[in-house]
């Protein structure tokens, strides 16, 4: 792709030393002839003497591209850093009783991928225990549960290892 200054970067996917997925960027700055590789770390709304400008943050230059290019490549890296959890995935027991609502059943030990996500979440539910105006017993929980009955199956698409599952 092209910052709005003209110059040419291109975004890798890549893990780093930590073996996280991460965003770079490789650019050649201006005026230079070798391509140079830096790690992004977000995106950056920043006052110069031109006005605000934004873009994203890379080793703490501003590389100015459309901000939906920055959001396409964030969701990809959350994506393989999201399938690496299933390797370690399992069902994790979630408890809370208020006033209104009871929440008594499973939630995921981690985040999943899009493409796992679609495979599950017609046996997901989505919870709120702040609906209570009181919290009687457990803790607050705000996210997704698997539906009662459902956890055998959302075991089988996920892959649970037999030694973390719930269910038989």
């Amino acid at each position: 792709m092209t910052t709005g200054m003209g110059t040419r970067v291109r975004f890798t996917l890549e893990r780093d030393e930590h073996s996280v997925h991460q965003v770079f960027a490789h650019i050649v700055p201006a005026g230079e002839k070798n391509e140079k590789r830096v790690l992004c770390t977000g995106w950056r709304v920043s006052r110069t003497e031109r006005g605000f400008v934004e873009g994203v943050n890379a080793s703490g230059e501003l590389i100015d591209v459309a901000r939906d290019d920055w959001g396409k490549m964030l969701a990809l890296r959350e994506d393989l850093r999201d399938r690496d959890n299933l390797e370690n995935i399992c069902l994790v027991k979630v408890h809370s009783r208020g006033n209104r609502l009871t929440i008594d059943g499973y939630t995921l030990s981690a985040r999943v991928d899009r493409v796992t996500w679609h495979k599950i979440e017609h046996c997901m539910e989505e919870v709120d225990s702040s609906e209570n105006d009181e919290l009687l017993e457990g803790d607050h929980f705000i996210g997704w549960v698997v539906k009662p009955g459902m956890e055998s199956e959302v075991e089988r698409i996920l892959d649970v290892k037999p030694a973390k599952r719930v269910t038989d």
